[in-house]
């Protein structure tokens, strides 16, 4: 309340001029500024700002209306306010749904429950701003629940073994520690609701400042994410809000220049505190992200960023000045040593445009053990396939090694609030991934498809065998695949908030030697999507 009530103040003083607003990260909006961008690479650090395309008005809704509310429906913000100065608008941020699942052992419905406010804003032309807050409460599938429920909050304990109830990965390390509560994708820590629910909150903000047509600054805990693709192998937004500062410098037409710093956390209590709750430990985390466009249509990004751990339950980590450095490599141990306490990856983003097609692609490189881990992507975009207006095919591939993004000393993961910061599925699998849109009118029918080939057996040891926190071993597991699905057909009534009422599938099959799990859910309701959510894993 106190961050709305600021922007207000500095809104109507207009003392400060301000900036296009923000894109939210939903990959509705991302869909659509891939494609309007048409022969344009277009920068790939996300949140991107209205700027960088007319996206305001490829996003309008030009139909004639006869009526207030319809008016108000369709076409604008539910609350409106504009001046000489600038402009702030107001959103609900909801989601409203029921589900069934038919292999569901409880008989309980499934349900997400959000209510929260959605606020974004500009004053003249060098300041915009965006702030959400959201309560849940829901009820996930039961491989949704036990996943979560593997990356719950870690309590110092005074014993030395842990119950059958908690996970797999860690188990060496968690000597001392009890495994509490859950962590949801995208949401937050959780507390119990009612029977097999989940309750949680989030807020987020971000104000960005441009101090000059090429220079820019963005400061909030707003999540980024960094690719043209579906995933991201280097930089994702399947985690936790977090503080951070971010520049961009456009250095030349051909050169992009930005930096992020960044507060992770693990979600390991303090044993001692004078504090009612325990402070969690923390990492700091730096980015760098150079981009050379040669010609207009292709660039080429280089990326290098790692978490360094300022912090455990009794010891304190001197802080490496040298990673304040706004300098290609001198984020993670490639260059600066110290992997004890330093750890990071290194990497390529490619990105191709022609008229209908977009070509992607991205490398990215860990060292482990004194090993060298590659992995990849590779994907297309083809919009207006076909030659069908509105229709598109995407279709991805990725591989990500054993071990990439993990560390001997599982604090030092390539994570932030005990999920990855990359990949959801986490590491050592295949995948393919295959999106189809289609858009008439205000109807749309959408379906995305994920195969991983990995290794695993129930789904807490599929979740093992993935996951960046084992401390780089985990038993012998047999080899299978899991197909997940989500095809929603809806009516979207207001492109502004991605308004939406909407009936949607949800499966899940996985597939490990004798081991056979069945997920299948449908579900029906109402929604204004502003971030994404990764639950195909």
């Amino acid at each position: 309340m106190k961050l709305v009530t600021a922007l207000l103040f500095i809104f109507i003083l207009g003392m400060i001029y301000s900036q296009q607003k923000l894109i939210p990260m939903e990959s509705f909006y991302k869909h659509h500024f891939l494609k309007s961008s048409g022969k344009r690479s277009i920068s790939t650090f996300y949140p991107q700002n209205e700027s960088e395309l007319n996206t305001h008005y490829i996003n309008r809704d030009s139909s004639k209306q006869y009526f207030d509310f319809s008016e108000l429906l369709y076409k604008h913000h539910l609350l409106e306010l504009k001046t000489d100065v600038g402009q702030i608008n107001i959103d609900p941020l909801i989601n409203l749904a029921r589900g069934r699942n038919n292999f569901d052992s409880t008989g309980y419905p499934l349900f997400r429950n959000t209510r929260g406010i959605y606020v974004e804003g500009q004053v003249y032309d060098k300041i915009s701003f965006q702030f959400t807050f959201a309560e849940n409460q829901a009820r996930f599938q039961n491989y949704e629940r036990e996943f979560m429920a593997s990356r719950g909050e870690l309590y110092f304990a005074a014993k030395k073994f842990l119950p059958d109830s908690s996970v797999y990965y860690l188990k060496d390390q968690l000597i001392g520690y009890s495994l509490q509560n859950a962590v949801v994708p995208g949401g937050s820590r959780t507390k119990p609701f009612k029977e097999y629910g989940l309750d949680y909150a989030y807020s987020s903000g971000v104000i960005r400042f441009a101090l000059h047509p090429t220079f820019s600054i963005e400061t909030g805990n707003n999540r980024n994410f960094i690719g043209s693709g579906y995933r991201s192998l280097l930089l994702s937004d399947n985690s936790f809000y977090a503080p951070k500062i971010r520049f961009n410098w456009k250095i030349h037409p051909k050169f992009e220049y930005q930096v992020l710093y960044q507060k992770n956390l693990n979600l390991y209590r303090k044993p001692l505190t004078k504090a009612v709750e325990s402070n969690y430990e923390s990492k700091f985390f730096a980015l760098n992200y150079l981009t050379y466009k040669p010609s207009p249509s292709f660039s080429i990004s280089l990326f290098s960023a790692g978490n360094q751990l300022l912090g455990d339950s009794t010891t304190y980590h001197p802080f490496i000045l040298e990673q304040l450095i706004p300098f290609p490599f001198l984020q993670n141990d490639f260059s600066l040593g110290r992997s004890n306490v330093l750890n990071g990856i290194s990497g390529l983003n490619l990105d191709y445009a022609l008229k209908d097609i977009r070509i992607y692609g991205q490398v990215a490189v860990d060292q482990v053990d004194k090993v060298f881990l590659v992995a990849n992507q590779l994907g297309f975009y083809w919009f207006d396939a076909f030659k069908i207006k509105n229709a598109s095919v995407q279709l991805e591939w990725n591989q990500v090694p054993k071990n990439f993004y993990a560390d001997a000393n599982p604090k030092l993961a390539y994570s932030h609030y005990n999920l990855p910061t990359a990949h959801p599925k986490g590491n050592n699998f295949n995948e393919i991934f295959i999106k189809l849109y289609y858009e008439y009118k205000r109807l749309y029918l959408q379906g995305k498809t994920s195969i991983y080939l990995t290794q695993g057996g129930t789904n807490l040891q599929q979740f093992e065998a993935t996951s960046i926190f084992n401390g780089l071993t985990f038993g012998k597991l047999d080899f299978g695949n899991t197909i997940t699905g989500d095809y929603e057909f809806g009516w979207r009534f207001n492109k502004l908030y991605n308004g939406v009422i909407f009936l949607k599938y949800q499966g899940r099959s996985s597939v490990y030697y004798k081991i056979h799990q069945t997920y299948n859910c449908v579900w029906f309701g109402l929604r204004t999507t502003l971030n994404n959510e990764y639950f195909d894993f």
